[in-house]
C-alpha cells in the first residue's frame, strides 16, 4: 500500500495547516535538523499567510531532497488552464477506475479547481505550495486514521516515501472529495469516509505501480454497490422501509440500543473491532478474501452491511438523569462538596466532635467517583473489560480513601480507640490531618479531567485544552462570590435544623417528626444553593463581558459617533485599515498633534484616498437611500455629490466630517434610527484594536448557505390588500416605518416623474409570468366580479416595489438574499476598485464572483413545479425567477429531486443557476432543469430536515470558508466592507491549526410589538456581552448556526456542519462546535463585522422556539458529546461550556422546583402548627430570610447582561429607559412564564425523549389564538402547577410568613396562569368571543371522539403516553411526589396519635394514611365486567363529566366516614390530595407501557378511566376559572384597545375595513380620492379605498401613497352597493 505522503510528518508538524513540501518532511524518529526547528518556531508563531517567506528563507532544508530525475509536477506550470485540464483528467480517471456518476466528477472537478485557486492568491500564485497547503488541511484526520486504524487493519508497518510528487498530492485530493460528494448521508460518518478513501487508494494506484489502468466500470456502480447497501442498513435501524420511508418508533426517542451515525462511525476508530465486524454474506470475515490490500475494494460490494453494522453501539443514549450526571459529575462533586461544607461548619466550636462532622463531608467524593465510574460503564457497552476492571480497582483503592479515612476518624471518636503506644492528644490529630489529606488529594484528581481515549481505540481525537488562565480567575471569582452569598442561606437553614434536632431529639414520633422537617427545610435550601451559582456566573459575565466591550467598542468614542461627533478622525482610519488594509496599526502621535490633523483631515490624505473614500461612503449612503432610510434631502446632505474628491480636497465636506460642527447642538445624523445606527455600527468597527490585515485578492473564497423550506420568499399582492382594502400587515408596516414609507412614497414618485420603469424580463421569467397569468385567472373564473382583485389597484412596477418594500421590512427570504448578494458583492467589488484599481470592471467582477457563492438550499424546489404537492407554487417559481434576475450572478439553488422507476423512487441532489433552461415535464409547471444531478443512496430527509437539506447542498459549495446564514437574516454594505479582514482571521494559527469556526454579533431586526422586542433583548445580550465572554476568557463558545463562518476543509471531515440523528440532534448546529471542540480544534469571536437577525415576533412563536431550544438541549445531554466534554475539558473550561448550554436549561428546572418546595414548606409547617406539633419558627426563618431575595437575583441576574450592553453601545439613559420600558411591559411576567417553560421541556426531554422540530414563523403575529388552543398549549406545562402552588400557598394559611415570600409566590402563581392570556393579541376583544371560546372549550372538554384538538380526551391520553418512553424506576426514584406522600404520611401517624406498630386499638385510623379507593373499586369492577362480556360497554360511555362526577362524589363520601382527631382534617386532605396526585401518575404509567400485556388489559384501562375521571375534574375546575377571569377583564371599558398598544405600540383594525353603508357616503368617499371622480354615471362609481381611511387620513402615509399611485377600479353600482352591505 502506498503510504500517505503526510505520514513522513511528525504529529507537532503534521497538524500545522500549511506549506511544508514532501522534501522539507524530517522522518518520525531522528532528531530534527536546526532548519526544522526554526521552521517549527515560525509555524506556531505566524500565520498561514506569512508562512511562504518562512519557507523560502530555508534554501538548505528545501534542496537537500529534490525531485527524481524525470518526475513530473502538475503544479510546475501556473496557468489556470493547464491547472484546470489536469483536475479533469485526475477526476475523470478516478471515477472511471470507480464508477463514479458523471456529474459529481464535474462538480468535485469544479470544487478542487476552485479551493485550489483560492489557496494560490493566498501564496503569491505558486500552484506547487498551494497544492500541499490544500492538501495538508483536507487530509489531517485521515492522516492520523491511516496509521492508528489503516494499517493495522491490513497488517501493514509504518512506511517512508522520500517524495511524493504534485501528481499524487491532486490526486488524493481530488479522490478525497470525488467520494464525499456521492456518500450522501453517509457524509455524517467521517471516519467511515477514510476507510473508502484508503480502499480506494490501494486499489487504484498502489505504490508499487503508480496509477494503475484499470477497466473503466459501469457509471453508478460505486453508488449502487457500495454506498446503497451501507446506507440501506443504516435506514433499517430505526427506519421502516416504504415512500418515503417511516420512523419506527412515531413521536417516542429511538431506544438506547438503536444506532445512530456516530456508533457506526466510531466502528472505524478501532482496528480489531472492525476487523471482528467486516462480515461477508457467508458470514466469513472480509480480510480473509483479499490477498493484498487493493482487493479490499473489490470485496466491499460483497459485504454483508447489514451484519456488520447491527449492533455496534458504542454509546447509550438513554433517557435519564444519568448521562447529565456522568458528563458533569465535576460540577455536581463541586457544588455539593462545598454545600457540606457549609453545613458542617455552620454550628462549629472547634472540639473534636465537630471536626468529624466537617470530615464527613468527604463522603461525597466516594458518592459522586462511584456514580461516575458505574454510569460511564453501563453508557459504554463496547467498554473493554479491563478498562472496566480498572476502573473498580481505582474506584476501591483510592476514590474510597476519604471514606475509610473518615470511618477511621469517626471510630476514633465514638468508641474513643488509639493505638496503645499513642496518646489521645497525638492521635486525633494525626488521624484527623491524614483524613483531610488524603480527601484534599483526592478531589484534587477527581476534578482533574478523565483520560481522552479509555477504550483504547486506535483513533480517538484529543481535545486542545488552551490557555485557562483567564477561565481559571473569572471562575475563582465567581465560586467565591457564590460561596459567601449561599453561606447566608446555609447558615439560616443549619440553624433551623439545629432547632428541630433540640426539639424533637426525644421520642420516637419526634425521630419521626425530625426526619420530615429536615427533609422539608433542606430540599428547597439545597436547590437555592445548586442554583445560585448560575446567578452569578450571570453577574459575573455582565462585569466581566461589559468591562471588554468598553475596551472593544470604544467606550467614549461611542458616546461622541452616537451624537454625530468624532467622525473627522473616521475618513483616514476607514482607508487605511479597512479599504487599503495597511497595517492596521495607529503612530504614537501627540494628542494635540492628533486634534490638528483631524480639524484639516482631508489635507493628511492624496488624491487617490479621498477619491476612494468619498467613492465607498457615497455609495453607503445610495444603499441607504435604496433602503429608503435616507430621504433625497438626507442623502444630499450626508453625500460629498458631484466631484466629491475635489470639493473634499478644498474642504467642503459633509456637516457629518465638519470639524467645526461640535459647536452645533443638533445631530449630524440622520433621522432613520437604523440609519444612525448603522452609520455608528460602521464607525465602532473602524476604530477597534486590533483589527487584521486582508484584501479581496488573498481573501479565501467564501460561500454562503442558506436553507431553506417553507418560509417566506417575498410578499405578493393577497398578502397586503384583502377585500379591497389594505390589509392588516400593510397597515402595520406602514404605521411601525412611517418615515421609512415616506421615503419610499418618495422615491416611488421620482421614479414615477423621470419614467424610470423596471428592467425587462429574462426569457424564463416571462414564461413562469405567463404561466402564472394563466393559473390566476383560472383559479378566478368561479369567483364573482366584485371579488377579484378588490377596490384598489396600482401600477404593476409600483405593486412590485410596493411587494419588495413590505417583504425587505419582514423576515423573508428575499430580504436575506438581497442583504447577503447585495451587500457582500458591492462592497467587495468597491474594495476590489480601491486595491486593483489597473484591473478592468469585468475582471474585478470576475474577481468577486471567484472569491463570492451563495447556494440557497431549497429543499422543495422541485415541489413547487407539482401542484399536487404545492398549491401556490407558481408564486413560489415566479419568486425563483425573480431572485435570479435580480442576483444571479452570485447565486446558485440546490434542491432535492425526486424521479419514480421501475426500482421505486430515486433522490437526487440537484443544482441550478440563471443559465439553466426552462422546460416543463407532463403534468408539471415550467421549471429550471439541474446543472448538476447526482443521485443520492436513498431518503435524504432521516433527521428533522434542515441537517438533511445542508448536507445535500453543501457538496456545491464552492468557498474554503462556509457561512450559515438562515432566512432570517441579512447582511449590510457597510460592515461587509469588513469581510476580507474577516476572512484573514482563518489565517491565524493556535496549536498548528486555524480556527475552525469564527463567531461575530447580530444586530436584532424584529423589535416589533411587545414579544418582538422581548425576544430581540434576549437574543441581543446573548450575540453580545455573552459572547463575548464566552469567547475569552471562558473559551467556552461553540457555534450556534449563524452568522458563523466555518472552515470547510476541518468540518468536513468531522461530519459537516450539522448532525443529522432524528430527535438526538435536534439542535442540530451546535453539534459542529461541540465535534470540533472534541476534535482538538478552536473557535473565536470577532466584533469589528456583524448581520442583521430576526427573531419570533408572537407570543405562541416566541415560546415555540424557547421549548425547541430546550428540548434540543435536554437531547443534546444524553449524547456522547456532551459526556466526553465533561470528562475530557479542563474544570474552568467545561464549567463556561457548562452553565452556558445545558446547566442554564437545568437551573430553570431547579428555580422552579425551588418555588414549589418552599411554598410546600410553607403549607406543611402550617398544618403543623395547626395541630400543635412542632414550632413554625425554622420554617418562617428559612422562607422569609432568603426565599424573596433569591428570586430577585434569578430575576435580576438575568436582565443584567442586556442592561450593561444597552449602557454601554447606547448610554446609560437608554440604559435606564430599557429597564423602566422593560417592567411596564411585563417583561418580569413573560421572564417566570419562559423560564417555567424551558425547565419543563428540558426535564422533560431528558426523561421521555420525544423532542421535535417546531416550526415557529417568524411574521408578525397579530392573530387572536382561542382559549381552547391555550389551554391545550400550556395546561400541562404552567396551569396545573400553578393550581397546586395556589394550594400550597392557601394551606400556608395561620403562619405569618414575609411579604417578600407571599408576593414571590402570587407573582408566581399570576405569571404562570395569566401570561398567555396577557400576551396574546386582541384577547379581551369583547365578552362575546370571550363566551364564543368558552363554549368552544365546553365542547372541547366534553367530546369524547376526535385527535387532541377536537376531544379532551384524545389530549389527555397523549399525554399519558409520553410516559411510556421511560422506565419506571427513572421516573418514581427519585419522585418529589413520593417524597411529599411519605411526609404527609408521617405527619399523619403522629397527629393522629396512631402508630401501628405499637397502637392495637385503633386500627380504623389505619384508613386516614390510605389513599382514596372507592371510585378505583369501581373503574375495576366496571373493566372486569367490560371483559368477561357481562357488561357490553364501558364506563367512558357516560363521558368523562359523569365519571369526574362519580369519582368526586365517592371520594367525598369515602372522607366522611373517616374518624378524625381532633384539627387533624386539614392535614389528613392534604395527604389524601398528594396521595391521589403521585396515584395519577402511576396510572398514567400503567396505561401508557401496559405491563403484562394483554393479560392485564383490564388493569390498564381501569388505570386510564380511574386517572382521566379526577383530571377531568382538575382542568374543568381550572379552565373555568380561567375563562371567567378572561370575561370579566373583557368586559372593562376600553380594555381592548389598552392591550393593543401594550402588545404592538399601535392601534390594530379589528376585522376587515369597514365599508360605508350608503350611496352618499360611497360617493363622498370616491370624491376625497385623488382619481377617485366619478366619469361615467352609467357605469357606476369609482372607488379606490375602504372607509377605513375616513379618520386622520390626511395623516395616513398610506393614504396619501394610495391617493397618489392608485388606479381606481371601475364597478357597477349595483356591485358597488352589494359591496357596502358586507
Amino acid at each position: 500500500v502506498r503510504p500517505f505522503p503526510l505520514l513522513l510528518l511528525e504529529p507537532s508538524i503534521a497538524v500545522n495547516p500549511g506549506v511544508l513540501s514532501p522534501a522539507q518532511r524530517p522522518a518520525p524518529h531522528p532528531a530534527p535538523s536546526s532548519a526544522m526547528r526554526a521552521l517549527r518556531r515560525m509555524v506556531g508563531q505566524k500565520p498561514v499567510g506569512q508562512l511562504v517567506a518562512g519557507y523560502e528563507a530555508l534554501p538548505s532544508e528545501r534542496t537537500r531532497r529534490t525531485a527524481p530525475p524525470g518526475a513530473r509536477s502538475v503544479a510546475a506550470d501556473d496557468d489556470e488552464t493547464v491547472r484546470r485540464r489536469h483536475i479533469e483528467s485526475t477526476c475523470n480517471r478516478l471515477g472511471s477506475n470507480l464508477g463514479l456518476q458523471r456529474d459529481s466528477v464535474r462538480n468535485q472537478a469544479e470544487h478542487v479547481e476552485v479551493l485550489w485557486s483560492s489557496f494560490c492568491a493566498r501564496h503569491s500564485g505558486d500552484a506547487s505550495i498551494s497544492l500541499r497547503d490544500l492538501w495538508s488541511q483536507l487530509l489531517r484526520t485521515l492522516l492520523d486514521w491511516r496509521r492508528q486504524v489503516w494499517l493495522p487493519l491490513i497488517g501493514e508497518p509504518e512506511k517512508l516515501q522520500p517524495f511524493v510528487s504534485d501528481d499524487e498530492a491532486l490526486q488524493d485530493v481530488c479522490l478525497f472529495l470525488l467520494l464525499w460528494g456521492e456518500l450522501g448521508n453517509l457524509r455524517f460518518c467521517p471516519e467511515m469516509h477514510c476507510f473508502l478513501f484508503s480502499a480506494a487508494v490501494a486499489f487504484c494506484c498502489p505504490l508499487d505501480s503508480g496509477p494503475r489502468p484499470r477497466a473503466a466500470k459501469a457509471e453508478g456502480s460505486f453508488l449502487n454497490g457500495i454506498v446503497k447497501p451501507m446506507f440501506n442498513a443504516m435506514l433499517s435501524e430505526t427506519f421502516i422501509a416504504g415512500t418515503p420511508p417511516k420512523f419506527k418508533f412515531d413521536s417516542a426517542p429511538a431506544p438506547p440500543r438503536a444506532a445512530n451515525y456516530d456508533d457506526w462511525n466510531e466502528l472505524f476508530w478501532d482496528a480489531p473491532r472492525l476487523r471482528e465486524a467486516l462480515r461477508m454474506q457467508d458470514g466469513s470475515p472480509l480480510l480473509e478474501h483479499c490477498d493484498a490490500p487493493a482487493d479490499l475494494w473489490e470485496q466491499l460490494s460483497a459485504v454483508d452491511w447489514q451484519r456488520t453494522l447491527r449492533g455496534q453501539k458504542s454509546h447509550l443514549e438513554s433517557h435519564s438523569l444519568l448521562p447529565l450526571l456522568v458528563g458533569g459529575y465535576r460540577v455536581f462533586l463541586l457544588q455539593s462538596f462545598g454545600l457540606g461544607i457549609l453545613l458542617a461548619a455552620g454550628e462549629a466550636t472547634g472540639d473534636f466532635g465537630d471536626l468529624v462532622k466537617l470530615s464527613s463531608v468527604a463522603l461525597v467524593i466516594p458518592f459522586w467517583m462511584m456514580l461516575y465510574e458505574f454510569g460511564y460503564q453501563f453508557l459504554t457497552p463496547v467498554a473493554p473489560w479491563a478498562l472496566r476492571a480498572r476502573g473498580l480497582l481505582k474506584l476501591l483503592l483510592f476514590y474510597s480513601l476519604p471514606a475509610l479515612s473518615f470511618a477511621l476518624v469517626t471510630f476514633t471518636h465514638v468508641a474513643e480507640w488509639q493505638p496503645p503506644s499513642i496518646t489521645k492528644t497525638v492521635w486525633r490529630p494525626v488521624v484527623v490531618t491524614a483524613h483531610f489529606t488524603f480527601t484534599l488529594i483526592v478531589l484534587f484528581v477527581a476534578l482533574l479531567p478523565q483520560a481522552s481515549n479509555p477504550c483504547a481505540w486506535g483513533f480517538f481525537p484529543v481535545v486542545a485544552q488552551g490557555s485557562g488562565c483567564g477561565a481559571w480567575a473569572f471562575w475563582l471569582v465567581v465560586c467565591s462570590s457564590a460561596f459567601i452569598f449561599s453561606s447566608f442561606l446555609v447558615r439560616s437553614c443549619g440553624d433551623a435544623l439545629f432547632g428541630l434536632w433540640v426539639l424533637h431529639s426525644q421520642g420516637q414520633e419526634g425521630k419521626l417528626l425530625l426526619w420530615v422537617e429536615v427533609l422539608v427545610i433542606f430540599t428547597p435550601t439545597g436547590l437555592c444553593f445548586f442554583a445560585s451559582l448560575l446567578f452569578f456566573t450571570n453577574l459575573g459575565i455582565a462585569i466581566f463581558g461589559s468591562l471588554l466591550g468598553v475596551v472593544r467598542l470604544g467606550g467614549l468614542k461611542l458616546f461622541c459617533y452616537r451624537r454625530g461627533l468624532g467622525y473627522t478622525f473616521f475618513p483616514s482610519s476607514l482607508f487605511r485599515r479597512v479599504l487599503k488594509s495597511g497595517d492596521g496599526k495607529r503612530g504614537k502621535k501627540p494628542a494635540l498633534e492628533k486634534t490638528m490633523e483631524a480639524f484639516r483631515w482631508w489635507e493628511k490624505m492624496s488624491a487617490e484616498e479621498l477619491q476612494a473614500f468619498v467613492t465607498v461612503w457615497d455609495e453607503m449612503l445610495a444603499e441607504m437611500r435604496k433602503g429608503d432610510l435616507l430621504s433625497d434631502a438626507e442623502q444630499l446632505s450626508l453625500s460629498f455629490g458631484p466631484d466629491g474628491a475635489k470639493k473634499a480636497s478644498e474642504g467642503q465636506v459633509p456637516r457629518i466630517f465638519d470639524p467645526t460642527d461640535v459647536f452645533r447642538i443638533a445631530n449630524a445624523l440622520p433621522s432613520c434610527k437604523e440609519a444612525r445606527r448603522r452609520i455608528v455600527a460602521m464607525a465602532r468597527s473602524v476604530q477597534m484594536q486590533p483589527l487584521p490585515t486582508g484584501s479581496v485578492k488573498r481573501m479565501p473564497s467564501m460561500t454562503v448557505v442558506i436553507p431553506h423550506y417553507a418560509e417566506d420568499i417575498v410578499y405578493h399582492r393577497e398578502a397586503l390588500f384583502q377585500d379591497g382594502a389594505p390589509a392588516e400587515l400593510l397597515r402595520f408596516l406602514v404605521k411601525y416605518y412611517r418615515y421609512e414609507f415616506q421615503n419610499f412614497t418618495e422615491r416611488a414618485a421620482r421614479a414615477a416623474a423621470t419614467g424610470e420603469v423596471p428592467p425587462p424580463l429574462p426569457p424564463p421569467m416571462r414564461a413562469i409570468s405567463e404561466l402564472t397569468v394563466l393559473v390566476d385567472t383560472s383559479s378566478r373564473k368561479s369567483s364573482t366580479t366584485e371579488h377579484t382583485s378588490g377596490l384598489i389597484e396600482l401600477p404593476g412596477d409600483l405593486e412590485q416595489r410596493l411587494c419588495t418594500w413590505a417583504s425587505l421590512r419582514m423576515q423573508t427570504l428575499w430580504r436575506t438574499v438581497e442583504g447577503i448578494c447585495d451587500g457582500y458583492s458591492h462592497a467587495l467589488e468597491a474594495l476590489v476598485r480601491v486595491q486593483q484599481p489597473s484591473l478592468a470592471k469585468e475582471a474585478q467582477r470576475a474577481l468577486v464572483q471567484e472569491k463570492f457563492q451563495v447556494v440557497l438550499a431549497m429543499q422543495r424546489y422541485a415541489h413547487f413545479s407539482d401542484p399536487a404537492k404545492i398549491k401556490d407554487g407558481h408564486r413560489h417559481l415566479e419568486a425563483v425567477e425573480a431572485l435570479f434576475a435580480a442576483f444571479g450572478a452570485h447565486l446558485k439553488i440546490a434542491f432535492i429531486d425526486e424521479e419514480d422507476g421501475p426500482e421505486g423512487r430515486r433522490y437526487f441532489s440537484a443544482l441550478i443557476d440563471r443559465t439553466c433552461p426552462v422546460a416543463a415535464k407532463p403534468g408539471r409547471l415550467p421549471s429550471r432543469q439541474p446543472k448538476y444531478r447526482i443521485e443520492l443512496p436513498g431518503y435524504p430527509v432521516l433527521g428533522h430536515g434542515k441537517s438533511d437539506n445542508q448536507n445535500c447542498a453543501v457538496i456545491f459549495a464552492r468557498g474554503e470558508v462556509l457561512q450559515m446564514i438562515d432566512c432570517n437574516q441579512e447582511a449590510y454594505y457597510e460592515s461587509s466592507l469588513f469581510l476580507p479582514l474577516a476572512l484573514q482571521e482563518f489565517a491565524t494559527v493556535r496549536d498548528g491549526r486555524r480556527p475552525g469556526i469564527l463567531g461575530f454579533r447580530e444586530h436584532i431586526f424584529s423589535d416589533i410589538g411587545l414579544l418582538g422586542r422581548l425576544a430581540a433583548d434576549s437574543e441581543f445580550a446573548f450575540g453580545t456581552v455573552i459572547q463575548r465572554t464566552m469567547d475569552w476568557p471562558l473559551q467556552a463558545r461553540l457555534h450556534y448556526g449563524h452568522p458563523d463562518m466555518m472552515d470547510k476543509l476541518q468540518v468536513l471531515q468531522q461530519g459537516g456542519v450539522s448532525k443529522g440523528t432524528k430527535g438526538l440532534n435536534l439542535s442540530e448546529d451546535i453539534f459542529a462546535g461541540i465535534d470540533l471542540t472534541l476534535r482538538g480544534g478552536w473557535t473565536t469571536y470577532k466584533e469589528y463585522f456583524y448581520v442583521g437577525k430576526g427573531r419570533d415576533m408572537g407570543f405562541m412563536s416566541v415560546l415555540s422556539f424557547f421549548s425547541k431550544v430546550s428540548m434540543g438541549n435536554g437531547e443534546q445531554a444524553i449524547t456522547r458529546q456532551w459526556v466526553r466534554l465533561g470528562l475530557s475539558l479542563s474544570l474552568p473550561r467545561f464549567l463556561g461550556i457548562f452553565f452556558t448550554h445545558i446547566g442554564y436549561f437545568l437551573n430553570q428546572c431547579l428555580v422552579n422546583w425551588a418555588i414549589k418546595a418552599f411554598a410546600f414548606m410553607a403549607a406543611i409547617f402550617s398544618l403543623l402548627a395547626s395541630i400543635d406539633i412542632g414550632a413554625d419558627d425554622p420554617a418562617v426563618g428559612t422562607a422569609s430570610s432568603y426565599f424573596s431575595v433569591f428570586y430577585i437575583m434569578f430575576t435580576m441576574t438575568t436582565a443584567l447582561p442586556l442592561l450593561f450592553e444597552v449602557g454601554i453601545e447606547k448610554g446609560v439613559c437608554a440604559m435606564l429607559k430599557s429597564l423602566i420600558s422593560s417592567s411596564l411591559a411585563l417583561s418580569p411576567v413573560f421572564a417566570a412564564f419562559q423560564s417555567k417553560l424551558m425547565g419543563h421541556y428540558f426535564w422533560s426531554t431528558l426523561h421521555y425523549g420525544g423532542a421535535q422540530y417546531i416550526a415557529t414563523g417568524r411574521g408578525l403575529a397579530t392573530t387572536r389564538e382561542s382559549f381552547g388552543r391555550l389551554f391545550r398549549t400550556f395546561a400541562a406545562t404552567h396551569l396545573h402547577d400553578s393550581m397546586e402552588l395556589s394550594l400550597y400557598l392557601v394551606l400556608s394559611y395561620g403562619v405569618s410568613f414575609s411579604f417578600g415570600f407571599y408576593f414571590v409566590v402570587m407573582f408566581t402563581i399570576m405569571s404562570w396562569s395569566f401570561a398567555p392570556f396577557i400576551f396574546n393579541p386582541r384577547q379581551f376583544d369583547n365578552c362575546r368571543q370571550s363566551c364564543r371560546d368558552t363554549r368552544e372549550w365546553m365542547q372541547w372538554m366534553c367530546n369524547a371522539e376526535g385527535n387532541q384538538d377536537e376531544s379532551w380526551v384524545a389530549w389527555s391520553i397523549r399525554l399519558q403516553e409520553v410516559r411510556k418512553n421511560s422506565t419506571w424506576f427513572v421516573e418514581w426514584f427519585p419522585s418529589g411526589r413520593l417524597l411529599a406522600v411519605a411526609c404527609t404520611t408521617c405527619i399523619v401517624i403522629v397527629g393522629s396519635r396512631f402508630l401501628p406498630f405499637m397502637d392495637s386499638t385503633h386500627r380504623g385510623r389505619a384508613l386516614l394514611v390510605t389513599p382514596p379507593v372507592a371510585h378505583l373499586l369501581l373503574c375495576l369492577l366496571w373493566s372486569i365486567l367490560k371483559r368477561t362480556g357481562i357488561c357490553s360497554c364501558g364506563p367512558a360511555v357516560r363521558g368523562y363529566p359523569f365519571l369526574a362526577s362519580m369519582a368526586i362524589g365517592l371520594t367525598c363520601l369515602e372522607l366522611s366516614t373517616l374518624e378524625f382527631w381532633p384539627n387533624t382534617w386539614r392535614i389528613v386532605l392534604f395527604h389524601k390530595y398528594l396521595f391521589v396526585r403521585f396515584l395519577l401518575e402511576v396510572a398514567d404509567g400503567v396505561a401508557a407501557r401496559q405491563p403484562g400485556g394483554p393479560r392485564l388489559a383490564f388493569l390498564h384501562e381501569t388505570a386510564c378511566i380511574w386517572a382521566l375521571s379526577f383530571r377531568w375534574a382538575r382542568d374543568f375546575v381550572l379552565g373555568l376559572s380561567l375563562a371567567a377571569c378572561c370575561s370579566l377583564v373583557a368586559a372593562v371599558p376600553a380594555c381592548p384597545t389598552c392591550h393593543e398598544y401594550f402588545l404592538f405600540r399601535a392601534h390594530l383594525n379589528r376585522g376587515h375595513y369597514k365599508a360605508p353603508a350608503a350611496k352618499a357616503e360611497v360617493d363622498d368617499l370616491a370624491d376625497t380620492v385623488g382619481h377617485g371622480s366619478a366619469s361615467d354615471s352609467d357605469s357606476g362609481s369609482e372607488i379606490s379605498l375602504g372607509s377605513d381611511f375616513e379618520a386622520n387620513h390626511f395623516e395616513d402615509p398610506l393614504f396619501t401613497f394610495v391617493r397618489r399611485f392608485a388606479t381606481p377600479r371601475r364597478w357597477s353600482f349595483h356591485a358597488l352597493r352589494r359591496k357596502v352591505a358586507v
